[in-house]
């Protein structure tokens, strides 16, 4: 950490020079960029270092370092409103004595606060060509000008010797704005999520959309030492997420469930690109809304409008699966299927009225549901007819769930006005052994058996004892 002393740097013209003196043998160049920036940072007591430089193919490659994270975007920004003010000025330095965080960040940024003083010098190549620019900023304001002045001038002549090789072009200033203005406009008002991170799990880009979306603000976000977990609080889940998001570029878009600020769950389409820079774009949509309307779709598609059990087809294929899992898996668990028929169903519609009869279908079902195990599946197969799946159970305890549908029925009887209407019915069980396959040969036994219990009186319940 650097110390309050080393802060102090370049206000002081004393340690000014010694700092130069210290610099410059450490400025080489065996050094890598990223280590240079930090050398000049230690020593000078900077908060944040970048150059910016364009290519041999006209792209901007931007080197950044510092307590203050920066991303390229910014400083894309940065300096086209800053040569587009200087456009009509010869200029090699601007420096800013404070509030120079105000020029480089949006307020939602730490360094908007931080950083104070600053300073922006031209790089120009032997030929006298100017083919980028190197940036200092500084969390003190600056006092002593006239000496950092001086300590920059000898800076720059370091710098352009070791990057004379470098060969690049000055974009022109209107365009740059231009171009630059267009994709911030994108970035900000663009209804897809756009965010980057770093290699410390900072984030450093967080559009508006990203703040609407997933409800925190990119300061809040900066706060948690790990960022990721505001969004996946399970760890495993978090670990396989992490890379995807600041290491490795995806090729398609996958889905991904985080949580919002307010403890929902989102649905997101995700995928990211990777920057001229080397960090990663990531690129998201919030698909959450059209995954409940899907689901919802899908729900209605199983369900039967009226009782809101499952349809028949819904039910049916159900049976099909729950027979297909235990042959797969060889199970000799309990499992039986009871097939219901409410008595006098007619004389209800006729007596009371077809809207008193929808109601009793309803008041039936709701009596059944209630009483029936969690794991259980409830279709209708008909107008009065219901199949229960009953994994778990076999054909004792079906009977012991009759008995208590008949005892909860005539306690809470449907109630038309002033009335009561006690509802009865006759049921079918089918225990299903081990192995059995075909769905529509238990439905038979089921429907026999309920036959033998509405012939023989209704009222009934009969366990089936023919397999076919």
């Amino acid at each position: 950490m650097i110390n309050d002393r080393c802060r102090e740097v370049v206000n002081d013209s004393m340690q000014a020079l010694h700092a130069l003196a210290k610099l410059m043998p450490l400025l080489t160049s065996q050094c890598a960029l990223s280590e240079m920036l930090e050398t000049i940072n230690r020593t000078l007591g900077s908060t944040l270092a970048w150059i910016s430089m364009d290519d041999e193919a006209g792209m901007q490659r931007v080197i950044c370092a510092g307590e203050v994270t920066c991303h390229s975007f910014e400083i894309t920004h940065f300096l086209a409103s800053t040569l587009l003010q200087r456009q009509h000025r010869s200029w090699r330095s601007i420096y800013w004595k404070e509030n120079v965080g105000n020029v480089l960040f949006t307020p939602s940024h730490p360094g908007y606060q931080q950083l104070h003083g600053g300073v922006l010098c031209k790089l120009s190549g032997r030929e006298g060509s100017d083919y980028g620019y190197f940036f200092l900023g500084f969390s003190q304001r600056l006092l002593s000008m006239p000496i950092l002045k001086h300590v920059m001038v000898v800076l720059m002549e370091k710098l352009s010797d070791y990057f004379a090789e470098i060969v690049v072009r000055e974009r022109a200033a209107i365009e740059m704005q231009r171009v630059v203005t267009q994709y911030k406009i994108l970035f900000e008002r663009a209804p897809v999520l756009m965010s980057s991170f770093d290699r410390r799990n900072r984030c450093v880009l967080w559009n508006a959309e990203c703040e609407k979306v997933f409800g925190w603000r990119m300061a809040e976000i900066n706060t948690h030492a790990d960022p990721l977990a505001l969004f996946c609080p399970d760890h495993e889940e978090r670990r396989r997420v992490r890379g995807s998001l600041n290491a490795l570029p995806l090729n398609d878009m996958y889905e991904w469930h985080p949580r919002r600020k307010d403890g929902a769950t989102l649905t997101i389409l995700w995928s990211n690109v990777p920057l001229p820079d080397g960090s990663i774009l990531n690129i998201g949509l919030d698909i959450t809304e059209r995954k409940k309307a899907e689901q919802l779709l899908a729900q209605r598609a199983m369900t039967d409008d009226l009782t809101g059990c499952l349809n028949r087809s819904a039910i049916l294929q159900r049976l099909t699966v729950a027979l297909e899992s235990e042959r797969r898996q060889e199970w000799d668990h309990p499992y039986s299927v009871l097939m219901f028929d409410l008595d006098y169903f007619k004389q209800i519609n006729d007596g009371w009225g077809h809207q008193v009869g929808d109601r009793a279908l309803v008041h039936f079902c709701d009596c059944l549901r209630a009483i029936s195990p969690a794991s259980s599946a409830l279709g209708r197969v008909g107008g009065e007819e219901f199949l229960l799946l009953l994994p778990g159970a076999n054909s004792a305890a079906a009977l012991t769930l009759c008995t208590a549908l008949r005892k909860a029925l005539r306690t809470s009887p449907l109630k038309v006005g002033d009335k009561s209407l006690i509802l009865a019915f006759s049921a079918g069980v089918v225990d299903v052994r081990c192995g059995q396959r075909d769905a529509s040969l238990l439905l038979t036994q089921a429907d026999r058996a309920l036959y033998d219990a509405k012939r023989t009186g209704r009222g009934k319940t009969v366990v089936s004892v023919d397999y076919l």
